[in-house]
């Protein structure tokens, strides 16, 4: 509560000092959503009559948004990011506006998505509702602002958007968008990869199920079919690294957003799971375990007991090696080298030999193919 508080107070403040130089400012959007709701929030959003030249003479800030009429002013220590009052006029793609200044609030809520978004606090943290989002908020609904179909048409965002809000909140869509947002469900695929991943995982990892729900029970993305294959494989409570690593498991292939650590990750973590676990894979691969101890246990595997396996080996790395691998190769070439290094580490953890020289020695000389 104290961070929550802090993060509103500093934003009244800074309104206030807006106010002062004879414009009007308003906290807006989620941050009053959730203070309402008892939610922290350390996310403040600002809207103001105030030009944006004007705010950077009197206000440190970062020049961020300019196009968006919006840029970020640090004020205590926080930073909050701050537009003009503004309206959409048409928008690209069915994703970004293009904007021009208004000079009034109402105006500007019109352009929002959901009526709990478009909630404000004047500076005497008296609420300002255009469109009824208090009733929605006590009745625990999402609902677009004005026609959803045309809220949807304009941003298909919106679409996970209320997905994600309805899992974080706990709240059902309203009847009318939720059926805009599955006529609209079409525009999902005009979205970037990176745009639904984002949301992806928001929705996955939130409190609540409902927005997996929804998209099971309407077959939501059904037009974007590489996140409805990964949703299948995976699902609501997987964290952002469990989705990724479920969905390889499961198809043999990278999910449409990975990264290259994540790459390695998931070669490593199949050949954990291809050969059971067994110690020569667990020598290989133990900081994967590590890693993704949270993930290796929802495929049933006792992490405690891997990790103590991994503790209890005779050597924890190649460098503890009592030959060198140089002097184990001496006699073989070409790919016979690797296998004879990893046939001793093999012979090593089984214990069939101790790593020491002498048996190390005698191990190798043992191959019918040593010279």
């Amino acid at each position: 509560m104290g961070v929550r508080m802090n993060y509103i107070d500093s934003g009244i403040k800074l309104i206030s000092e807006i106010k002062k130089f004879g414009y009007d400012a308003y906290l807006i959007g989620g941050c009053v959503r959730d203070y309402l709701l008892d939610i922290s929030c350390n996310d403040i959003d600002i809207t103001t009559s105030m030009p944006l030249d004007e705010l950077k003479t009197k206000f440190s800030f970062i020049d961020n948004g300019s196009n968006y009429l919006s840029i970020t002013i640090k004020f205590e220590g926080i930073n909050f990011e701050i537009t003009h009052f503004r309206k959409d006029i048409s928008y690209i793609d069915h994703r970004h506006p293009i904007v021009e200044e208004v000079n009034n609030l109402y105006d500007d809520t019109i352009r929002r998505d959901f009526t709990i978004n478009a909630l404000a606090f004047d500076y005497t943290k008296k609420i300002i509702d255009y469109h009824n989002g208090i009733d929605d908020l006590k009745n625990k609904l999402i609902r677009a602002i004005g026609d959803p179909y045309l809220r949807f048409e304009e941003d298909a965002l919106r679409i996970l958007r209320a997905l994600h809000f309805s899992s974080k909140l706990n709240f059902e869509i309203e009847k009318n968008t939720l059926d805009a947002l599955k006529a609209k469900s079409y525009l999902l695929s005009s979205l970037s990869n990176e745009r639904i991943f984002d949301y992806f995982v928001k929705i996955c990892e939130a409190k609540y199920s409902l927005g997996i729900d929804y998209i099971k029970k309407y077959d939501l993305f059904r037009y974007i079919p590489d996140f409805n294959d990964w949703l299948n494989a995976t699902g609501f409570g997987y964290t952002k690294e469990e989705l990724v690593y479920g969905y390889y498991l499961k198809y043999h292939k990278y999910p449409p957003i990975i990264s290259n650590k994540e790459k390695k990750l998931c070669i490593s973590l199949l050949e954990l799971v291809n050969n059971n676990f067994d110690d020569y894979s667990l020598y290989k691969n133990k900081e994967t375990v590590y890693k993704l101890s949270k993930f290796i246990e929802r495929l049933n595997v006792n992490v405690k007991d891997l990790k103590k396996k991994i503790m209890d080996m005779p050597i924890q790395s190649d460098n503890d090696l009592a030959v060198t691998k140089l002097e184990m190769t001496e006699g073989f070439e070409g790919e016979m080298k690797s296998a004879v290094i990893n046939e001793v580490i093999k012979a090593i953890l089984k214990r069939k030999i101790k790593n020491e020289r002498v048996e190390i020695i005698n191990f190798i000389e043992g191959f019918n193919y040593a010279k």
